[in-house]
């Protein structure tokens, strides 16, 4: 294999995309692993100048943006946080916790201007306020830019008065803001509000306020997921999902009956997490087959009209059935309240695989997506070999 260096101005800039999806995230890390081992070279870098990422995404995306100069050391960094994770480092399960959050909700009910003066969410995520203040150094991300080894990070979050995907970047001096329908890219220093943000997950994690708007999880009518990675300037874009490899028709249940709470949650955060990326790829690849139709001719004189090859990796499992294995690894007081949502090891494990921040279960996780990008290796190192 040719030598590749992937800070050279002149090769394609490779872009990452990292999608949502709580706990699920863990699976991300181990898929970058097993990247880092297929096509690492010492001398040649951060193999991806872009680094875009929503929700949980958005976290792993901004570790390895400040560590972009020592991208093997980040993968390892993440590793850590993700294996030696429990609940109570992302949110409080102790009994005054869940007990006093479950209070500020019951006073919401009965005041009409309680909610508007009082962070509300089903759980109180302070110590996740805490970790990602301890575990990121923010200040690298623009030392990785003035070195040449980042040229850009977005963080996508939803703003709730606006509507709009707001997609934070921190960059090079020439790159553009861009607008576009009920999206936009602004530029600023990323920071831990923008984390908060952005993995705010609607109702069980309170909104962030930034600027003049409260924002909520960057997953959240994002029609358009992969677009940050282009419009940052990337030529060809590997994204990392969460959502297991599914045949296009599935057997319907024999029995049907009517759908739980935690059925019903577990719904509405596949449509946010999963459903808008696998629409943008078939988006991209629409685009790509059109452009080739273009005479070479006319494509040069549109600077911005270019093919962008694509490579999606994602689990070869149900990661909805690997997490009901796991739930015996929550706290004592997390499967009681779980339980009363109808959540448990045998219904409501989609749910559970976004919340289920435990060891034993990250640790799965990341065993499967190193497993399955390795699956990958001759397709992978193809990808980063062709311009």
């Amino acid at each position: 294999m040719n030598k590749i260096c992937y800070t050279d101005p002149d090769m394609p800039k490779t872009g990452l995309v990292l999608t949502g999806g709580g706990a699920r995230a863990a699976y991300q890390v181990g898929a970058l692993r097993a990247i880092s081992d297929i096509i690492y070279r010492s001398e040649c870098g951060n193999p991806f100048p872009i680094i875009t990422g929503t929700s949980a995404g958005a976290i792993n995306a901004t570790v390895l943006a400040a560590y972009a100069r020592t991208p093997r050391l980040g993968i390892r960094s993440l590793q850590k946080v993700w294996e030696g994770f429990s609940v109570d480092q992302i949110f409080r399960s102790d009994f005054l916790g869940v007990m006093g959050n479950t209070g500020r909700w019951i006073r919401s009910i009965f005041s009409n201007r309680y909610h508007h003066t009082h962070q509300l969410g089903l759980f109180n995520n302070s110590p996740l306020v805490d970790l990602l203040g301890h575990v990121i150094h923010y200040q690298n991300i623009q030392e990785s830019i003035d070195s040449g080894q980042l040229h850009a990070l977005s963080v996508t979050a939803s703003g709730y008065t606006s509507g709009q995907s707001i997609s934070f970047f921190q960059g090079r001096e020439d790159i553009k803001s861009w607008r576009r329908h009920r999206r936009c890219g602004t530029r600023t220093q990323i920071n831990r509000e923008h984390l908060l943000a952005s993995s705010a997950i609607p109702l069980i994690f309170p909104a962030i306020k930034i600027n003049r708007e409260y924002f909520g999880d960057g997953s959240v009518r994002f029609l358009a997921p992969i677009s940050p990675a282009i419009h940052l300037g990337a030529d060809k874009i590997i994204i990392i999902g969460v959502d297991p490899v599914k045949a296009e028709i599935e057997k319907r249940p024999d029995v049907v009956r009517y759908p739980s709470v935690a059925d019903i949650a577990g719904h509405v955060l596949d449509s946010v997490f999963i459903d808008s990326l696998s629409s943008d790829i078939e988006r991209i690849r629409r685009v790509n087959k059109t452009i080739k139709l273009i005479p070479q001719a006319v494509r040069e004189l549109q600077s911005n009209l270019r093919p962008i090859k694509t490579f999606t990796i994602s689990p070869t499992q149900d990661l909805s059935l690997i997490a009901a294995e796991y739930f015996h690894e929550l706290p004592k007081l997390m499967q009681f309240f779980f339980r009363r949502m109808g959540i448990g090891s045998d219904e409501g494990s989609t749910v559970l695989s976004y919340l289920l921040f435990e060891s034993a279960y990250t640790k799965t996780l990341i065993s499967l997506g190193y497993s399955d990008a390795i699956g990958q290796k001759n397709d992978i190192k193809e990808f980063f070999e062709q311009g």
